[in-house]
């Protein structure tokens, strides 16, 4: 059964994530900078993110990360960032799969509660 949150949900992939994200509100913003991180983490990890997303402040995205989830994902982020190349990724990337709940569950929370915002 589609609910209306499904729907949202949707919405928010379809009509939110594909904007300039100079154009997003600061809510906005957040939550497609954690879209894409976890979108590009499901499909080539976390070098498969920096291929798509090179100029990514750093801080910005972790600070993201933290707003919309929590901070061992965020910390995985920034280890990432900082030693990850050393075993090409595995350890963070390994990591990362395994939170729970994940950071596309938290976002999508966060999407629900903001969607007053989200959806302008």
């Amino acid at each position: 059964m589609i609910t209306e949150r499904n729907l949202r949900w949707d919405k928010f992939i379809q009509e939110v994530c594909f904007r300039d994200i100079e154009t997003l509100s600061s809510v906005q913003r957040i939550a497609v900078h954690c879209f894409w991180y976890d979108a590009e983490m499901g499909s080539g990890g976390y070098s498969g993110y920096m291929d798509c997303y090179p100029d990514t402040d750093a801080n910005e995205l972790a600070e993201a990360i933290l707003t919309v989830s929590y901070k061992e994902i965020a910390d995985n982020y920034l280890k990432a960032v900082a030693e990850g190349e050393a075993d090409y990724w595995v350890e963070t990337d390994m990591a990362y799969y395994n939170f729970s709940p994940s950071l596309s569950d938290c976002l999508e929370e966060y999407v629900e509660k903001h969607k007053d915002v989200i959806f302008d």
